[in-house]
C-alpha cells in the first residue's frame, strides 16, 4: 500500500463529479426514440385516401369525368362520378431500417355514378345510374389489377347505350385515377427512396430523423506520476 512506485491517481478519475459524460444514462426524450428510423413505424394513412378518393368522386352534374364519342356514329357520351359511397378497410405506411418504407393497403371502395348519352344534335337517347364497385383493392395484386364491378340501377332498352358508356369506357378511366391516387402516396411516402447517409447533400424524406449530435471529448488523462525518490546510500 506505500510502496513508492505505485501511483494512484487513478482513483481520482471515478470521482462522479469528474466523470466522463459518455459513462452517464442520459434521457434524450423523442430524439432518442427509435432514431433513424431503425424500428419498425406504422401510420395509418386510411383517412389520406378517403380524403383523395372523395376529392375525385364527389362530383355534381358541373364535374364531368369523362365526355367522349360513344357507341355509334354522332353520339357523345358523360360520365360523372358524383358521390363516395364506402371506402373502408385498413391502409398504413410502415417503415423499417430508416429507407424501408411499404404502403400496404386492403379497402373496400363504393362510387355512385351517373351515365348520359346524346346524339349530334345534343339531344338525351340514354341515361343511367349505377355504382363502381372495388371489394378487395390491395397491395396482393399489381397495383392495378384490381376487380371493379359495374352496377346498373336499371337496364332496359332506354338505359343500354348509357349503360355500355359507363362500362366500356368509364371503368378504365376510373381504375386510372384510382392508379394514380397509389401512386401519389407511395412517392409522397417515400416508396423506393433511401434516406442519405450523414455529411450527404441530398435532402432526406421528411419522416428521417436527423443524426444525434457527437458526445463531449473526454477530460484529458491524469499527469504521469512523478519518479519514486532515490534509495539510500549505503
Amino acid at each position: 500500500k506505500n510502496d513508492p512506485w505505485v501511483s494512484y491517481d487513478h482513483r481520482e478519475m471515478a470521482k462522479l463529479e469528474e466523470a466522463d459524460p459518455r459513462w452517464k444514462v442520459k434521457d434524450l426524450g423523442d430524439a432518442g426514440k427509435n432514431v433513424n428510423g431503425w424500428h419498425w413505424t406504422e401510420n395509418d394513412c386510411l383517412p389520406w385516401f378517403k380524403q383523395k378518393f372523395e376529392d375525385q368522386f364527389n362530383g355534381d352534374d358541373n364535374k364531368v369525368l369523362l365526355e367522349e364519342v360513344a357507341g355509334g356514329s354522332g353520339l357523345k357520351g358523360e360520365l360523372i362520378c358524383y358521390k363516395l359511397e364506402t371506402c373502408t378497410g385498413e391502409a398504413h405506411i410502415n417503415r423499417r431500417k430508416g429507407n424501408k418504407v411499404m404502403v400496404i393497403y386492403e379497402m373496400e371502395v363504393k362510387i355512385k355514378w351517373k351515365s348520359t348519352v346524346r346524339d349530334a344534335a345534343g339531344e338525351e337517347v340514354s341515361s343511367s345510374k349505377g355504382n363502381y364497385n372495388i371489394p378487395c383493392l390491395d397491395t396482393v395484386d399489381e397495383i392495378d389489377e384490381f376487380e371493379i364491378g359495374v352496377k346498373f340501377n336499371k337496364d332496359n332498352d332506354a338505359t343500354t347505350l348509357a349503360n355500355t358508356f359507363a362500362k366500356k369506357q368509364g371503368e378504365p378511366k376510373v381504375r386510372a385515377m384510382i392508379v394514380e391516387t397509389i401512386k401519389t402516396l407511395q412517392s409522397e411516402a417515400g416508396v423506393g427512396q433511401k434516406i442519405p447517409k450523414e455529411g450527404s447533400n441530398t435532402p432526406s424524406p421528411a419522416t428521417a430523423v436527423a443524426p444525434a449530435a457527437a458526445p463531449a471529448a473526454p477530460k484529458p488523462a491524469p499527469a504521469a506520476p512523478k519518479p519514486a525518490p532515490a534509495a539510500p546510500k549505503p
